[in-house]
């Protein structure tokens, strides 16, 4: 609990300082990165109340610099306005349905506060560009230091979390888990596979970063990240998040600028030569695979009870129109009791390994909508405007459209919505991607008008000489 206290105090100087002397945009930066940085165990229970995560605490502390900012004065428009607040109201609906009122209340009340909010805050205090790649930064430089800590979790077996106090949650009896996958990091984050999301949506951030940087200082900070990054990501020895790193590099390699084709090209070199000369790598991923694709095993278990989930939601939601409309309620799943036949045997359906699966089941298909078109509008957005947008001024769409990609595709598998860091950093992704495309457009706008009074006087100077 000290811990939790000392750190909480640092925070509330960190941010209540960085806002008095340079505002609340240029401090959303370090916001994006300490949000990344805590584990949910960094938390303080408040009898009667809730609990007081350092995450919580951070989006309160900005919330009151963005009040006592001129950001809450300006009345810029707010993006995706009716789309968040369509899935507000849905899951309010949701939540007065629900077979656990209670559990629903507190859980949309918790999102609103924690997740809207913050997408809120980003999506009207961010006025610049180089906002924008400071926020990359900022996740980037909290991947690192998640990254570093990884390498003791790794190779000494030491886990951060064992600093704080045990905390029950969804992943419980998985944390610091050694399966027949052996040891797998996951540093401040609830589960390595979630630790595995973050990672693959923050690689892109660290090429792009790269990309632009100016000085060899900064490329061989960026480029020491990136390859520590990639580390930890194989050492979380998930499926789901290799994937979703994997289709984001290609897609970087088709639509990204000259350099970062070249860094993914490097990367791709880099990561056969491992494979070549640590032949221990191809056997893990090979293993892993033929694993996965065998019933009999644990990797195969969790992959097929990802198609019974389905199957359970589908049969459940199909039969009753009232719950096909608004599920079950949100945070109910844990409460349904659910039990079917699996590889043989009846078992309870205690885990909700997927944040589609959950969306449909408790928020019933039009919540799942409303959710996941929030997702899918910023994406289409993104990629409409990296290819709008000349290049290199395009490249954060790129980044940010494979961000949501990944995250989408996680979402299927994972379960990673709204809870935890990737929570965070997922909905401060979308802001980002609503934002950037008219910053981009209208900081064109004003480099152009400079140049274009220039050439109109210079014309009109040889127009006198004549």
């Amino acid at each position: 609990m000290t811990l939790v206290l000392i750190i909480n105090a640092v925070v509330i100087l960190l941010i209540l300082g960085c806002a008095y002397l340079k505002g609340l945009e240029r401090t959303l930066p370090l916001i994006a990165f300490l949000l990344l940085l805590f584990p949910y165990e960094s938390q303080v229970t408040l009898p009667g109340l809730f609990d007081l995560t350092t995450q919580r605490l951070i989006v309160i502390l900005t919330f009151v610099v963005f009040l006592f900012s001129g950001e809450a004065q300006e009345k810029r428009k707010l993006p995706l306005k009716y789309s968040i607040g369509f899935l507000m109201a849905w899951m309010l609906i949701a939540s007065a349905n629900s077979v656990v009122f209670v559990t629903s209340i507190k859980t949309v009340l918790s999102e609103f506060l924690d997740f809207f909010l913050i997408y809120y805050i980003f999506a009207k205090s961010v006025t610049r560009t180089e906002t924008v790649r400071r926020i990359m930064f900022g996740f980037v430089a909290a991947l690192l230091c998640c990254s570093i800590v990884g390498i003791a979790e790794i190779y000494w077996d030491w886990n951060v979390i064992g600093l704080f106090p045990p905390v029950f949650h969804r992943f419980a009896n998985l944390v610091g888990e050694v399966s027949d996958r052996g040891g797998r990091v996951q540093t401040t984050f609830g589960h390595p596979i979630l630790y595995g999301g973050a990672l693959a949506m923050t690689i892109p951030m660290a090429l792009y970063l790269i990309s632009v940087s100016k000085t060899i200082t900064q490329k061989m900070f960026l480029w020491a990240a990136t390859m520590l990054m990639f580390l930890n990501l194989y050492k979380t020895t998930s499926r789901g998040p290799w994937i979703a790193a994997v289709l984001s590099m290609a897609v970087v390699l088709l639509s990204g600028g000259k350099q970062m084709r070249r860094y993914v090209a490097a990367i791709a070199a880099l990561a056969a030569i491992a494979l070549i000369a640590r032949p221990g790598i191809w056997e893990t991923i090979a293993n892993l695979y033929s694993q996965t694709l065998t019933p009999e095993t644990a990797q195969g278990s969790s992959y097929e009870w990802r198609y019974a989930l389905y199957d359970q939601a589908f049969l459940h939601l199909n039969h009753n129109f009232g719950r096909a409309l608004w599920g079950y309620g949100p945070e109910s799943f844990y409460f349904l009791g659910w039990k079917a036949n699996f590889q043989g045997a009846i078992v309870p359906f205690e885990s909700c390994d997927s944040s589609v699966a959950a969306l449909m089941i408790e928020t019933g298909y039009i919540g799942f909508l409303l959710a996941i078109s929030v997702f899918v509008i910023a994406g289409f957005a993104a990629l409409r405007n990296s290819l709008k947008i000349p290049n290199p001024a395009n490249l954060p769409c790129v980044v940010l459209f494979v961000n949501i990609c990944a995250f989408l595709f996680l979402m299927t598998n994972v379960a990673i919505l709204n809870w935890g860091q990737q929570s965070y950093m997922a909905w401060i992704v979308v802001a980002m991607a609503m934002v950037y495309p008219n910053l981009a457009g209208n900081e064109s706008a004003a480099d152009e008008a400079p140049a274009a009074e220039k050439f109109a006087w210079e014309r009109n100077l040889a127009e006198v000489s004549r």
